[in-house]
């Protein structure tokens, strides 16, 4: 047995329009902001009136760091052990060793404060 659909009222419409002044700086900002996030320029300012937490998007590796570590260190790994790289730019090459080791420790924090 089907039951009768009742007939809606009419909705309310809650939709206000607000004008915003800023500076071309604050206006930069909150595009960098629009961009981090993910959101729409209304959402954006809903979430920061109603005091919502606005959470950044996050990126292909925001979830997970370890297939963005383990691309980078393979790719150093292969520069590092060509013969030819060694020659010449030794320094160089040492300097990414470095930097790809303090990026792997930096990774495992921070999965390990997750």
């Amino acid at each position: 047995m089907r039951y009768k659909v009742r007939p809606r009222g009419p909705m309310r419409d809650n939709s206000r329009n607000l004008s915003v002044r800023m500076t071309e700086e604050q206006y930069q900002r909150l595009c960098r902001y629009l961009a981090l996030t993910g959101l729409p320029v209304t959402t954006y300012f809903r979430k920061l009136i109603q005091r919502e937490r606005v959470r950044a998007r996050l990126s292909r590796f925001g979830l997970n760091p370890h297939p963005g570590v383990n691309h980078i260190y393979s790719n150093v790994r292969q520069i590092a052990c060509n013969s030819r790289a060694r020659e010449l730019y030794p320094e160089a090459v040492r300097q990414l060793e470095f930097l790809t080791d303090l990026l792997c420790e930096e990774s495992d924090h921070l999965t390990q404060q997750e």
